[in-house]
Parts: C-alpha cells; sequence; structure tokens
C-alpha cells in the first residue's frame, strides 16, 4: 500500500469514528430529551384529584385517607404501593392489609381488608390483643372479647400497637402460626390457650379443662400429634363432656391420659391415671380410665 493509499485509509477510518461518535451523542441527547419528556407528561398529567376507600374496616375513610399520606396533588405514578400499606395497617391497627389500585389519570383507591383480635397475653393485670400473626391491636386493655385465645409468650421485649410483639423466645411467633394451621387443618377447635413461653415444651389448653402437652414440634409431627390429641378429646367429650385432664403427645404417635381428681372441698390432687395411647390403637383403649 502507498503512502497516499495508507493516508486515505486513516481518514476514512477518522470520519467513520467522528460519525459514530455524533451518532452516540446524539442518541443520549435524544434519550434525555424523552426521559424529560416522559417525566413532565406524568407530572403534569398523572396528579391524584380523587381517593376512594372500600372494603371491610372499622374505620372512617376520612381516617384511612389519612393514615395513607397520599394527598390530592400526589402524583399517581410515582406513590408507594408498600408505603401506603406500612403507613395505613401500623396507624390503624385494625385494619390487615390494603390493595393498592391506581384508576388512570387521576383517581386511586384503597381496598382494606379488616383483622380480629384471635389471641391474648395477659401481662401486669392488663391484656395485649393480637391478631393471627402476632399484631398488636390493643395493649393494656381490661377486657377481652369471647373466643379469644391466651397466650403465654415468655418474657415480651416491645408491644406497639400496630406492629408485631417482639418476643425473647426466638421464632415463637412462628410457631404459633404452624400451631393455628395445624389446628385448622385436623379439625381443633375451641383451645382457649397457648403455653409458648418453652418452645420445647409446648402446651395447648381445650376449653380450659384439658391440657395437651405436645412437647418439641416441628412441622412434620406437630399436625399428627395434634390430630392424636383430638381423637382422645372427641372420644373423652363422648363419654363425659366435663372431663378435665391431660393428654401427654411429647412422644411421637403415642398419648398418655391423666384424668383431674379433686377432694370434696374441690382442691386438685397430683393423683392421676397414665394409660398410655397409640395411633394404632382404638378410641376405646385410647380413652380408658383406671377404675
Amino acid at each position: 500500500m502507498s503512502g497516499n493509499e495508507r493516508i486515505i485509509n486513516r481518514t476514512a477510518q477518522r470520519r467513520k469514528r467522528n460519525r459514530r461518535k455524533k451518532l452516540i451523542v446524539r442518541a443520549c441527547f435524544g434519550g434525555i430529551f424523552l426521559l424529560v419528556g416522559v417525566v413532565i407528561v406524568l407530572t403534569m398529567f398523572f396528579n391524584i384529584n380523587e381517593i376512594t376507600v372500600t372494603g371491610d374496616t372499622i374505620y372512617a375513610p376520612d381516617e384511612i385517607i389519612n393514615a395513607s399520606e397520599v394527598n390530592v396533588g400526589d402524583n399517581l405514578i410515582f406513590v408507594s404501593k408498600k408505603k401506603i400499606n406500612n403507613n395505613i395497617t401500623e396507624t390503624l391497627p385494625y385494619v390487615g392489609a390494603v390493595k393498592v389500585k391506581r384508576h388512570l389519570p387521576t383517581g386511586i383507591e384503597f381496598v382494606v381488608t379488616k383483622t380480629d383480635a384471635v389471641y391474648a397475653v395477659a401481662q401486669n393485670g392488663y391484656f395485649t390483643l393480637l391478631n393471627e400473626k402476632g399484631k398488636v391491636l390493643e395493649a393494656e386493655t381490661e377486657f377481652i372479647g369471647e373466643n379469644i385465645t391466651l397466650l403465654n409468650l415468655g418474657n415480651i421485649i416491645s408491644a406497639n400497637v400496630g406492629k408485631n410483639i417482639e418476643l425473647e423466645t426466638e421464632n415463637a411467633l412462628d410457631k404459633l402460626i404452624e400451631i393455628q394451621e395445624a389446628c385448622n387443618n385436623c379439625g381443633l377447635k375451641d383451645i382457649t390457650a397457648v403455653d409458648l413461653s418453652d418452645i420445647y415444651n409446648i402446651k395447648l389448653t381445650y376449653q380450659g379443662r384439658i391440657i395437651l402437652e405436645l412437647g418439641e414440634t416441628n412441622r412434620a409431627n406437630l399436625e399428627k400429634k395434634l390430630a392424636l390429641g383430638a381423637k382422645a378429646i372427641e372420644h373423652q367429650n363422648a363419654e363425659n363432656e366435663l372431663y378435665r385432664g391431660t393428654i401427654n403427645l411429647t412422644v411421637d404417635g403415642k398419648g398418655f391420659l391423666s384424668e383431674e381428681t379433686t377432694t370434696t372441698e374441690t382442691t386438685t390432687l397430683p393423683e392421676s391415671t397414665t394409660e398410655p395411647v397409640s395411633e394404632s390403637v382404638t378410641a376405646e383403649s385410647t380413652t380408658k380410665k383406671a377404675a
């Protein structure tokens, strides 16, 4: 290649590089202008002018709107659904969840789901009410409603209304939810108390008169233990609906009945029967009592 040819070739390559640079610069400026245009359009044409509240709630719509911290004039596109849900559920504890719906171009809707008190924790002469997930609904109340299960959760770190209760016992709330699901799955109802103060020695109380000692549990054996306990309770109720006692379910696949006995002064005595029960035996042998 001659000297002139080399010069011509280098010149052509420089021109190509310059054209590429110009195209890149133009594309960048075009992208910036497009982005600015989109932001301007969103800002100018998607401002909220209507906020509606629907769903099941004990609160007035104005209370929910105020708790959301969303105002008329805010941009519809840029509001955070997660923040709205957190603001409302923490400020108004009896709101369980909020679904946020954008109605373009200027409307927003909060679909509210309520939550109810399921558990009560006694502390210092008062009760703290919790929903099924451990969220604090009320603190330091003197009264609890019907069908509320009493909890013993051990030491409480904090119980702030609108937030989940914080406990010293690790994973106690997760275990409580597991127990609730297992009871539902095996049809065990009327649990009036749950003792989770010792995660390795869990106890449930049925109708305030029959204690189910579960011991240490996991997802694999929890439902089986409760199903065996429910079977024993069903048979005991058929024989005597006022039966009081304990069903020890700490050994997988087995149960041990201990009937509570009292003197004429109705003082509870430690004497009891401890007939073993296994999953393979009949209901009659499961609930056999000592003579």
